[in-house]
């Protein structure tokens, strides 16, 4: 162990890993009962509460804990594999990508081994490897479907309904989606600040022809591009789009680029929608040549033959999408189809995945 000007270093662990950790860093994130809530899990510390010349004035290490006197008289004690762990990015499992049918790869988990874990757990893992998951054996109504979605949260509340909705070929919004007419791979409520996390579907009736699901995995046709084509790679990271919604007294607008990253540089998600994307001049006016280009790049990415997962979805089957990755569609269709589901926030999704142990 080793002080330095304005942090600690430790070496700890099986293999000695040399870690690291800021004075200021450690004072406000003392566990003691003054300074955290363990019942809330929220600090009780202000960052202006703390010294601006924070620093030890006596350590120690014991065991597996770090005791250290600071030089404002409060004494903390840090367990090391706690700070150890402060020091790393959540693991989740890795996220697979595909082309063409993964109705192999992806969880078809009957409703009623949603009640237990291990069902539940079958259904996030394949969303979060995939961005894709069935439940089957489900009555063809509303209400069951929704049963389904409650094992892991809420329904997401928008203008489309306050929780799950059903629609047929009727212009109950003013949108495409409430035709009969084929609709190729997008993503939904691109217009969002923040879109629907999850996007589920059941169709409960259809008595007629076509209809038929497409899916598309958006992170692949993206790093299909960035091996292809760096430059348009980096243009959809860069160049911002705007995506639009007008409907009967509602008017939602976000401009962003059509790829986002997390802080560690993941990939987190994919806008892709040619019907909301508004006609506002995208990026800079100097911009609008490249950004075009670097949309028909991911256009042929996502428009390929090879990367389609085309299949049926009957009555009693619900499909949950990641709606952050995976693009759907579908075939025009004919006779009457009757269909419900809802979105659902990515952060309540996100929750469950960690309550599982999914994300640690």
């Amino acid at each position: 162990m080793t002080l330095f000007e304005n942090k600690i270093q430790i070496s700890y662990g099986k293999e000695f890993d040399v870690m690291h950790y800021n004075y200021i860093w450690l004072r406000e994130n003392c566990r003691c009962s003054d300074c955290y809530n363990s019942t809330t899990y929220q600090r009780n510390i202000h960052p202006l509460d703390i010294l601006q010349d924070i620093r030890p004035v006596h350590h120690i290490v014991t065991q597996d804990t770090l005791h250290v006197t600071w030089n404002d008289n409060h004494v903390s004690t840090y367990n090391l594999d706690w700070l150890r762990l402060q020091t790393k990015n959540e693991k989740r499992p890795e996220c697979i990508l595909w082309s063409g049918d993964i109705s192999d790869k992806v969880a078809f988990v009957p409703k009623q081994e949603l009640k237990s874990q291990t069902g539940l757990t079958q259904l996030v893992r394949s969303l979060l490897e995939y961005g894709v998951g069935f439940v089957t054996q489900v009555s063809a109504s509303m209400e069951a479907t929704e049963e389904v979605v409650r094992k892991i949260g809420p329904p997401l509340h928008t203008f489309y309904g306050p929780g799950m909705w059903e629609f047929a070929d009727s212009l109950d919004h003013l949108d495409t989606a409430y035709t009969n007419v084929a609709l190729g791979a997008h993503t939904d409520t691109t217009y969002f600040i923040q879109p629907a996390g999850l996007q589920i579907f059941h169709c409960i009736q259809h008595d007629g022809e076509g209809g038929d699901t497409l899916l598309v995995d958006g992170f692949r046709a993206a790093e299909d591009v960035r091996l292809a084509d760096p430059s348009s790679f980096n243009s959809l990271k860069r160049i911002a789009t705007e995506f639009v919604c007008i409907d009967r007294g509602n008017h939602y607008s976000c401009c962003t680029p059509s790829l986002t990253f997390t802080s560690n540089g993941q990939l987190e998600m994919i806008r892709y929608n040619v019907y909301d994307r508004s006609s506002r001049i995208p990026g800079k006016q100097n911009e609008v040549d490249e950004f075009y280009k670097s949309l028909r790049q991911l256009g042929n990415a996502i428009k390929k033959k090879s990367g389609e997962f085309w299949f049926k979805l009957q009555p009693g089957t619900v499909v949950f999408i990641n709606n952050w990755r995976v693009l759907h569609g579908r075939s025009a269709y004919t006779g009457r189809r009757k269909m419900t589901g809802c979105y659902f926030s990515m952060g309540n999704f996100l929750s469950k995945a960690r309550l599982l142990k999914l994300i640690v």
